[in-house]
């Protein structure tokens, strides 16, 4: 009786160690949020035009962190570079205004979408960013929002 009682209690303690449990990394869809207000992206600089572009993005209350800035494309989305494309993104706010986030060429694939992340930090309720053209001259166009764009992801 006692041999069959540790054989169940063995048994019992396999079953449940070797029980389906939900992994903690299971990947959770992010909210992406585009900037108000904006519809397309122009950028440009040479030696008499420099054209940057301040993106605005308001983050809800309880918006779990961190905050990732993205560039989102689907396939074959048009993108129109120039010169030397490199485009520096700026703190424009926050804890340190200036401050160089990260930059990026922006670019989309032709037969499949394009999902890029451009630096993460800490979510706050407004988020000032600026982009600008890092080299001496050249041009960035392409549409913004509906699905494309520079985006801000949060609560992944």
């Amino acid at each position: 009786m006692h041999f069959t009682t540790l054989l169940v209690t063995a048994l019992a303690s396999t079953l449940a160690a070797a029980a389906p449990t939900t992994p903690s990394n299971t990947k959770r869809a992010c909210t992406q949020i585009f900037p108000a207000g904006v519809t397309a992206i122009h950028l440009a600089k040479n030696a008499a035009i420099n054209i940057q572009q301040d993106l605005a993005f308001s983050v809800p209350a309880g918006a779990g962190g961190p905050c990732s800035l993205v560039a989102t494309f689907p396939a074959g989305f048009p993108i129109a570079n120039s010169g030397q494309a490199l485009v520096d993104v700026v703190a424009v706010d926050g804890p340190a205004p200036g401050a160089l986030i990260g930059s990026i060429t922006f670019a989309s694939d032709p037969t499949a979408p394009t999902f890029r992340t451009i630096n993460s930090f800490a979510c706050r309720p407004n988020i000032l960013l600026r982009l600008r053209i890092s080299g001496a001259q050249g041009a960035v166009d392409f549409a913004e929002g509906n699905g494309a764009g520079v985006a801000l992801t949060y609560s992944c």
